[in-house]
């Protein structure tokens, strides 16, 4: 199973990605953010404030007001691994311990942490 339609090239965060053996049997599967805009979107009581760039203050309000559900934030997470091993061709090597990770390349590379 490949995937095979793509509206853009970019990232799964900006493009669309359909599942290539569904869409060939006429089924559109889309593999992107779209579901969890969905969830957000039916979550907040005032959609629009997702939706409308003029009301920034607010959903900056929003997100630093608002934690969102693990089991949400793992969903989304598990769409763009899926995504990621479909274009690689093989299982992501995860790490054990990315925050140290991370520190580390910021230290050792970019020189931002003492």
């Amino acid at each position: 199973e490949k995937l095979i339609y793509m509206d853009e090239v970019g990232t799964p965060d900006s493009s669309r990605i359909w599942d290539g053996a569904a869409l060939r049997e006429g089924q559109i599967v889309e593999k992107s953010k779209e579901g969890f805009r969905q969830w957000l979107l039916n979550h907040f009581p005032d959609p629009d404030i997702l939706l409308n760039k003029n009301r920034m203050p607010e959903r900056f309000a929003l997100a630093r007001d608002n934690k969102l559900p693990t089991e949400v934030m793992m969903d989304i997470s598990h769409t763009y691994v899926g995504i990621a091993e479909k274009v690689i061709g093989h299982p992501l090597a995860r790490s054990a311990n990315p925050k140290q990770e991370i520190i580390e390349v910021l230290r050792e590379q970019y020189g931002l942490i003492d």
